[in-house]
């Protein structure tokens, strides 16, 4: 049995709030823990080579994916619910509450 290396949650701060990367194996995937405030929103963007999912877990969010920056759907998620999101797919999260969603996405994904 091999022995587990303890590592620590990096905190990065963003202008929409924060986000804490619990997980990120060279190579393979990337775990963050993302909060944000009510009346912000990341950033829209796509990510070309990863996919990802994101569950929120308390708040509520207003979701927006599409195949380009003109043609989005618009969700609203609730806690317990969960997306999964392919690359290529345009997505934005806007918070309508304080919010903390949990992110796990394939390595290509900045951490």
């Amino acid at each position: 049995m091999k022995d587990a290396e303890l590592g620590e949650v990096q905190t990065i701060h963003q202008p929409w709030g924060k986000e804490e990367v619990f997980a990120n194996v060279e190579g393979r995937f990337v775990g963050r823990v993302l909060h944000v405030r009510a009346g912000q929103q990341v950033s829209l963007h796509l990510h070309l080579q990863d996919e990802g999912v994101i569950s929120l877990m308390s708040g509520a969010v207003l979701l927006e994916l599409g195949e380009d920056a003109d043609s989005r759907n618009r969700i609203q998620m609730t806690p317990g619910q969960t997306v999964h999101i392919e690359s290529g797919t345009v997505h934005r999260i806007s918070a309508v509450q304080d919010s903390m969603l949990l992110e796990v996405a394939s390595a290509a994904h900045r951490a």
